[in-house]
């Protein structure tokens, strides 16, 4: 849907003030209404003071000339007002309670008399807003403080609303310093963590340039937070999903704190699946959490007296923590450690049955002319070819320590019993000032600090991971009311996120393991060397990543009252650093496939040929590398403008019209160390030499069948290298990484219509834009020095464990190269005009409120634009792909070995002087390189191609009784379908053909239940109020609370291409089982040889391939496209099943509490909660690759957590 035809609608309103800067992105409340006698006629200038019954605070404004009035800028808490007019009584209202970002609209009615006689009013707050067409729940301060919550991570509280999807934890607790994990939620179909909400905190953003939340409070220091859904305000900006409007509390007239001490640990807890299965004992957690929080008003004796003018509040927490981390590796047996696999065999699943097959090691060594090598004796490799650093690798790595799972003898077969340990401090400070009735401010401050140890399975410097988190963050807030009917208020907030984080392998010396003085020496740090491909990959990822973000923020806020409409103008200007700094791994080595180890250097053995340890053992990785990460300063300037204006038409009619437009400059790099762009068609000036190669390889091998196959397809006049790599700021190019985008105009428009006093219609359309921060690439600045592991394809090793990188690490060369810069390597390409991800949103909701409680139905409608998709620009002609791919046969009928596509011709680009990296160190290369437009390059992506879509439908229902009386209760429920268009379905070559799927956070259906429940008897309660003291003590002051949350698991991904029958694949759930998760039998993976083809049933439709009736000798192996490539067909089944999900989520939360009154002002409360408290088991999705062993089978793995108990004991007074 296109924006402007709403613009023409809502552009007048532009005329209003716009001058006037403005965010307005507002958790605070406004309270207003309507004045009337009691003909209906409204009274103008009536006197109206608003009082806080917290904090004894008063604000004074009067009636317009249409009898409205309003005040803004109120602290979310309980408030009362009174109404006066000569000849009118005196009316007073009381026991109103407003809550974050509450617009309440109380119209009073005067009757005739004396100003001195007061009639007094007390009711409830209306639970409906009767003048926003925005939706959203308000998550109150005793649903934070008196829910069960394992993580006390205040935003995860946000799944109490309907629309909000929590996305699965997989192992991890959410704590305070998680802002991951306290991240993880979609609204109404929101992109998955991809800044799709927008986090603040008291109206600042608190969010990371990732657009993670920052700042974490304690719940003790939450006052409360709205989850603001279809924000047709226009001052609601950055983001596609929802706004989190958090409020930190304040001080109040009286002093009041309060202390806490939470603890965890195993003694009461259930034990995890996977522990249960290898007969382990429970995992020890130690976790306890202290603090405490104060405020009241701030006095100095002597000096100054604060009361109903100046209030603190301050919170402190601490955390230490240990819990258990779940992993399951696989580690080799002591026979397999010495070189013997004389036992070892893997599986493989052929028609239903599991398939042993022996595991044969093949002696790298030993290949003759025609690639073939020699089966070592036995499969034991002699000691004497053990190589030595590999030997001392090993022993970091631990002997298993429970059974093989038996699709091999070595799989699954160490369970570690790991930790994550954490440390952390949180303080958070608030000072609010009343200086008079047109002026008041505030100003907060923030900070944490976070360590943490976690992933350290082997209990050794080959695992674990270092972190250091810090944010802090100042906020200053001012409010002037110029007049009663135009009120500004003014912003300033800096917030910084300091991320260190290092493996813990950093700083081990690697030179006892063996490794060459020389190459130690050029490490910018010394780390344990990093393996990949064996043991779930160990040793040093990173050996120093740091980031530090800050964020300036200034905005103000212009309100202005006109007659019966509100209109609110502004802008926000926003600058956003990044600091980073990223040192890497110290040399990676690769164990991935069985290249060293199969029966031939160059074509793939077949089930049980080959071992990546055996290649380990005899020291010769398949590939690796060594990265000169560069460093940055990124920055980003940010503008939002907007109008709203909020038009109460009639007293049951309010229209919100509003129009945004953003702008965010594409990120720069402080020093330009950032590739602005890649030139595909550019000549590059080894043009003429790689041209004058290539001729001479044509003529020098003019027998050579492939060669001159190469020549029909390639002639040496047109052989050409294309691509010019550009650089920011460097010969006229832009420093910005994209083009400006200056199109992100978003009109909304909504209405509330009050049907009866106590039923509103409410809904509007909508266009929201994300925020970004993509800060390119920096190619040159950064270098990789591959590992070449062979120059004649698997023939003869080049680089080996015991001597890696034999030319040197590779420093990096900048800008000064040009397009020679990392030539060969690779580059990253972005489309420059990616523009912003945005969406178009519809809804339309229903609320009733009955006796307290809250009703309310919707549907919402979000269709997201703009996802960003990779698009490959080196692809040749579909018409030459499929000729190379095509089954090529010897004259005697025979299938050949290899596909054209995979034959190999001279290099010509073999040691070209300016070419770098593996293709300028292999003598050889794939004749399908030739044939690509850009010939020095494999596939090439071009990123940010906004081409992606999705879009998400929902029905949404809500129960709500806020607290009072001593209970509350909280129901919602959705039912929704998120379908995406963001990936091909078969190669992008021949079509592309976008896939119309199921949303990877697709979960239909999501029931959360939640409610406080004060018992009533005890002392001073409803029931047997007056009990005697002694015996409240054991059966008074007794609460319960709970939360209660099922939802359905993610939609399982077929992401291996196979052959599909296209019948039901689902199990009825008394046939579902972990080593069984859906039925396999549907499913046949593509053959590998023709003599497999006569196994496979008729529908597969292969029997009559080309080739099939070929007879092959005893010995003679054949491997072919035929069979075992059908990268040309295209692909007809979804990749994501909605009938086949991982295990949903069913978890009940479950508190008990007593409370112990000392006297009137000092409260102690115990509490016992259990998490998970049926202990229900989530485990992840099942192995979809019908190749594989593992092929329909659950891994064992507890997702979840098991049932765990917490205790404390909060003091308050």
């Amino acid at each position: 849907m296109k924006s402007y035809s709403f613009v023409a609608v809502l552009a007048a309103l532009l005329f209003f003030n716009v001058t006037n800067f403005a965010l307005g992105q507002e958790a605070r409340a406004t309270l207003g209404g309507r004045v009337f006698d009691a003909t209906g006629g409204v009274i103008p200038g009536a006197e109206i003071v608003v009082i806080s019954e917290a904090t004894g605070v008063k604000q004074q404004t009067i009636t317009n000339n249409e009898g409205n009035w309003i005040v803004q800028f109120l602290i979310p808490g309980p408030y009362s007002f009174t109404v006066s007019v000569p000849g009118f009584k005196t009316t007073e209202r009381k026991g109103l309670t407003l809550q974050a970002a509450d617009n309440k609209q109380i119209d009073v009615k005067l009757e005739v008399g004396e100003v001195s006689q007061v009639v007094e009013v007390q009711a409830e707050t209306p639970l409906i807003d009767t003048t926003s067409a925005t939706s959203g729940t308000v998550i109150t301060e005793e649903q934070i403080t008196e829910m069960p919550s394992m993580s006390r991570v205040t935003t995860l509280l946000a799944t109490l609303s309907p629309g909000v999807i929590a996305q699965d934890q997989n192992q991890n607790v959410a704590h305070l310093w998680s802002y991951n994990a306290a991240s993880q939620f979609t609204v109404n179909g929101g992109r998955n963590n991809v800044r799709s909400n927008n986090f603040e905190l008291d109206g600042m953003p608190n969010i990371r340039a990732d657009g993670k939340v920052g700042f974490m409070p304690p719940p003790d220091a939450v006052q409360e937070f709205r989850v603001q859904m279809n924000a047709y305000d226009a001052s609601l900006g950055r983001q596609a999903g929802a706004t989190v409007q958090m409020v930190i509390k304040s001080g109040k007239a009286q002093y009041h704190g309060s202390s806490y001490w939470f603890n965890q640990n195993n003694l009461l807890n259930a034990n995890l699946f996977q522990t249960n299965l290898s007969g382990g004992e429970k995992p020890a957690i130690h976790f306890n959490e202290y603090g405490g929080t104060f405020g009241g008003p701030v006095r100095i004796p002597g000096v100054y007296n604060g009361k109903e003018r100046t209030f603190f509040f301050v919170s402190f927490d601490g955390t230490r923590n240990s819990d258990p981390r779940f992993d399951i590796r696989s580690v080799p047996t002591d026979l397999e450690r010495k070189g013997d696999f004389s036992q070892s065999f893997t599986t493989q699943l052929v028609s239903g049955q599991r398939i042993k097959y022996p595991i044969n090691i093949y002696d790298p060594a030993s290949v003759d002319s025609k690639g073939y090598r020699k089966q070592f004796t036995n499969n034991v490799i002699p000691t004497s070819r053990l190589n030595p650093i590999a030997l001392k690798i090993l022993e970091f790595v631990p002997l298993p320590n429970t059974p093989s799972d038996e699709t091999s003898n070595a799989t699954n077969n160490f369970v570690p019993a790991s930790t994550r340990d954490n440390k952390m401090a949180v303080l958070a400070v608030r000072v609010d000032h009343t200086w008079n009735n047109s002026h008041k401010s505030f100003g907060s401050y923030r900070w944490y600090h976070e360590d943490e140890l976690t992933g350290n399975i082997f209990a050794n410097a080959s695992t674990g991971q270092y972190q250091t988190r810090i944010p802090t963050g100042l906020g200053l807030d001012h409010v002037w009311t110029m007049r009663p009917t135009l009120v500004l208020n003014l912003r300033w907030n800096v917030s910084r996120f300091v991320d260190d984080n290092r493996d813990n392998g950093a700083g081990f010396d690697p030179a006892p393991l063996g490794f060459p003085a020389s190459y130690v020496a050029q490490m910018e740090k010394a780390s344990f060397p990093r393996i990949t491909g064996l043991f779930g990959d160990i040793g040093t990822n990173s050996a120093g990543n740091y980031t530090a973000t800050t964020y300036y923020t200034w905005s103000a806020t212009m309100n202005h009252s006109m007659g019966n409409m509100m209109f609110k103008y502004g802008a926000d200007y926003w600058v956003l650093q990044s600091a980073e700094s990223n040192i890497g791994n110290q040399g990676r080595f690769d164990f991935d496939n069985t290249n060293w180890t199969r029966p031939r250097a160059d074509v793939s053995g077949g089930t049980g040929n080959g071992s990546r340890l055996a290649a380990l053992l005899l020291g010769l990785p398949n590939a690796g590398q060594f990265p000169r990460n560069a460093n940055g300063f990124f920055s980003q300037h940010f503008t939002g403008l907007f109008v709203q204006n909020d038009w109460r038409v009639t007293p049951r009619l309010t229209l919100n019209l509003g129009l945004r437009w953003d702008y965010e400059t594409p990120v720069t790099e402080r020093f330009d160390r950032l590739t602005s762009d890649y030139d595909v068609t550019a000549v590059n000036p080894i043009n003429d030499a790689a041209q004058a190669a290539y001729a001479s390889i044509l003529t020098k091998n003019a027998s050579n069948a492939i060669v001159q196959q190469a020549a029909q397809l390639v002639p040496a006049s047109a052989f050409k290298v294309l691509g010019n790599q550009l650089f920011a700021g460097v010969d006229g190019h832009p420093r910005e990484v994209f083009n400006s985008d200056f199109r992100e105009v978003q009109p909304r428009i909504g209405f509330a219509y009050r049907l009866r006093p106590s039923t509103v219609i409410r809904g509007g359309v909508g266009k929201f834009v994300q925020a970004s921060f993509d800060n390119g690439w920096q190619n040159g600045f950064s270098r990789t020095t591959t590992f070449i592991a062979t120059q004649d394809n698997y023939y003869t090793p080049y680089d080996t464990l015991s001597n890696p990188f034999q030319g040197g690490i590779l420093a990096p060369t900048g800008s000064s190269l040009g397009p020679l810069t990392n030539l060969g390597q690779g580059v990253n390409l972005y489309n420059q005009d990616p523009g912003r991800l945005h969406s178009w949103e519809y809804s339309l909701h229903v609320q009733q409120e009955y006796r307290g409680w809250l009703f309310e139905i919707g549907y919402t409608h979000n269709k997201t634009y703009g996802i960003g998709q990779n698009r490959n620009v080196n692809l040749p002609t579909l018409a030459l792909w499929q000729q190379l791919r095509a089954p090529r046969f010897d004259a005697n009928g025979r299938p050949l070995d290899k596909l054209l596509w995979d034959e190999q011709i001279p290099n010509p680009f073999f040691q070209l002087a300016g070419v770098t990296g593996s293709i300028a160190s292999n003598k050889n290369i794939n004749l399908s390189q030739i044939i690509r437009p850009i010939t020095i390059l494999g596939d090439t992506n071009r990123e940010l191609n906004p081409l992606g879509e999705n879009q998400y439908d929902a029905m949404l229902l809500k129960v709500e009784r806020r607290f009072k009386g001593g209970f509350s209760l909280l129901n919602s429920f959705t039912w929704s379908k998120l379908f995406e268009d963001t990936s091909l379905l078969g190669p992008e070559i021949a079509g592309p053909f976008v896939e119309h799927k199921l949303g990877g956070e697709d979960r239909p259906l999501h029931l959360s239940v939640s409610g406080i429940w004060n018992l009533p008897f005890g002392r001073n309660k409803k029931v047997w109020g007056t009990m005697p003291k002694a015996l409240d003590l054991a059966l008074g002051g007794w609460e319960l609370s709970g939360h209660y949350n099922i939802q359905s698991g993610v939609p399982v991904v077929f992401s291996t291409d196979c052959f599909y029958d296209g019948q039901n694949i689902s199990l009825p759930r008394d046939q579902q089982s972990i080593d069984k998760w859906f039925d396999t039998s549907h499913f046949i993976r593509f053959p590998d040889k023709n003599t497999d083809i006569s196994t496979y049933p008729s529908w597969t439709g292969i029997q009559n391939l080309p080739g099939y009736n070929y007879k092959p000798a005893a010995n003679d192996s054949i491997k072919n496209g035929v069979y075992q490539d059908f990268a040309t067909n295209i692909r007809t089944f979804p990749t994501r099943w909605g009938n086949v999900r991982a295990s949903r989520t069913n978890e009940l939360n479950m508190g008990i509490y007593k409370n112990f009154t000392i006297r009137e002002d000092l409260r102690l409360q115990y509490r016992f909660e259990t998490f998970n408290a049926f202990n229900h088991v989530r485990f992840g999705a099942p192995n979809t690759d019908p190749t594989s062993a593992s092929f329909g089978r659950v891994t064992p793995t507890q997702q979840n957590n098991a049932r765990q108990v917490q205790m404390a004991l909060k003091l308050y007074f």
